[in-house]
């Protein structure tokens, strides 16, 4: 009776499962295997340690595919190098702004145009960009590009599917300045198994696989295949695609040895011997015989038997106590500068792990910023065609715009844009500094307004949007305060005193 009972709703749940499974994006096994090196055991990613030598000569002369290499072992190592980057790749926040843009002589109230900027919307929010733009710039850090393939595009779905680096190249661009993707058609011949192979071709857009096949049966002698502008995707910081952060990876293996070297010093410092100088009489002879002398080392050595870091020494004299000790005054910094030459080869501050100053380490975030919107705009760009090539026509067109916020400066973008709304400019910026998209703000505001009524029922409390209370002049920012004066409020505060700003 009960397995009567349950059958409906296997049966059921085979049918949903069914269904879901036909909607499934396949995901290419061999790809994930070797590109996605950000999965897998450890065992399964086969580290290597290399030598100073080896490193040195890679950076300054080794291939490409040897530097990502490099750049992907030590990335998995969990070092200093991989903080580093991952710092990099999830500074931005990924706050977005799309904006619609009215051909000449139409309005955007029109309904068949606002039509269109909520499609764009509802696209946007399946798109989850934020987790793409972070896929994408880690990708870039560690290999120095990020290359794509748009494998399905429509209104409804968008599907973009990795390309392995070392199998993926760019050298042209076309005549819009976007960068040209060719694949190396050979990484199909890497598939043993033909099955394998036939899926794996299955993937990916058929210019591919068709160029494929063409160079298999002799047709074409070039393996590289240029995929059209408008389904490759190319993201890179500089041209050549190598790693930025190489330069990086000596200097951390130095650091690394320093710490050993460190920690031996350290160690020696508190290892002592203890020396029992058994005294002879005035004539010379032996106060204790040797076998007298055996039973007290022995003795010694019982008693001091759970201290690791004394050893004993039995001997005819007096008794001492030696600590065995290296100077350290010529090196006690050693490990200070070679830590700070890590981030000084790496062009990041010191201060962001170990912040002693507001002001530089606030520059420092300022100049990662900018950094990464070098490759936050090329994304915006990207994702503008992609919008305008689905809901874009000749009455509208659209624009997406990365802002530059990051988990730093967010409250700093929110007090400014609060402030240019006052004078009447978007309050589309706080909102999506916060982390709300331009739906969700609309939800928000209909919820409070027409369904929760809060205007009706909470008063807003006093602020400088509301009445200007402000009395005086503004406190000046970090970034805005000499030196000096930074130096008076870190010693007032020090002594407890009251703080003036001058």
């Amino acid at each position: 009776m009960e397995e009567q009972r349950n059958e409906p709703k296997i049966a059921r749940e085979l049918s949903s499962f069914t269904k879901a499974r036909e909607k499934m994006v396949a995901k290419s096994r061999e790809i994930y295997g070797d590109y996605d090196y950000l999965s897998g055991s450890r065992a399964a990613r086969r580290l290597r340690k290399y030598s100073l030598k080896e490193i040195d000569e890679i950076i300054s002369s080794g291939s490409l595919a040897e530097q990502r290499s490099l750049s992907r072992n030590y990335f998995l190592m969990d070092g200093l190098y991989k903080r580093i980057i991952i710092y990099y790749a999830t500074l931005m926040k990924g706050a977005g702004l799309l904006t619609p843009m009215a051909g000449y002589g139409k309005k955007l109230s029109t309904d068949h145009v606002q039509k269109r900027y909520y499609g764009a919307l509802n696209y946007l929010d399946k798109l989850h960009l934020e987790e793409l733009e972070t896929k994408i710039s880690l990708r870039a850090l560690i290999d120095g590009s990020y290359y794509g393939v748009i494998q399905k595009l429509d209104k409804n779905d968008f599907v973009l599917l990795d390309l392995p680096a070392q199998y993926a190249r760019s050298s042209f661009k076309d005549i819009y300045g976007r960068d040209i993707v060719e694949f190396d058609v050979t990484y199909f011949s890497t598939i043993t198994d033909k099955e394998a192979r036939d899926e794996e071709l299955s993937l990916f857009p058929s210019v591919i696989s068709k160029y494929y096949r063409k160079y298999v049966s002799g047709k074409v002698t070039c393996s590289w295949v240029k995929v059209p502008a408008d389904i490759g995707v190319c993201f890179s910081f500089i041209e050549d695609g190598c790693p930025l952060f190489l330069s990086v990876i000596p200097a951390a293996i130095q650091y690394d040895e320093s710490v050993d070297t460190e920690r031996e010093r350290d160690l020696e410092e508190i290892r002592k011997i203890l020396i029992q100088k058994v005294p002879h009489l005035q004539t010379g002879e032996l106060l204790f015989e040797p076998e007298e002398a055996v039973e007290m080392h022995a003795g010694a050595v019982e008693m001091m038997r759970g201290n690791k870091n004394l050893s004993i020494l039995t001997t005819y004299t007096d008794v001492d106590s030696i600590v065995s000790k290296t100077s350290s005054d010529a090196v006690s910094n050693n490990l200070e500068k070679m830590l700070q030459n890590v981030y000084s080869e790496a062009s990041v501050s010191a201060q962001l792990f170990s912040p002693t100053g507001a002001q530089a380490l606030d520059n420092s975030i300022r100049n990662d910023m900018a950094f990464m919107m070098i490759l936050m705009n090329k994304i915006a760009r990207f994702v503008t065609e992609l919008i305008n090539e689905l809901f874009g026509n000749t009455n509208v067109t659209f624009k997406y715009t990365i802002l530059p916020v990051t988990y730093y400066n967010q409250s700093e973008f929110i007090t400014d844009s609060l402030k240019l709304a006052q004078s009447g400019y978007s309050f589309l910026l706080p909102s999506a500094a916060i982390g709300l998209g331009q739906r969700e703000l609309l939800g928000i505001k209909e919820l409070e307004n027409e369904v929760l009524v809060l205007r009706e029922k909470l008063i807003p409390l006093a602020s400088s949007y509301t009445e200007s209370g402000e009395v005086g002049r503004p406190a000046k920012t970090a970034e805005q305060k000499a030196p000096s004066t930074i130096v008076k409020e870190e010693s007032i505060n020090n002594q407890g005193g009251l703080k003036t700003d001058e």
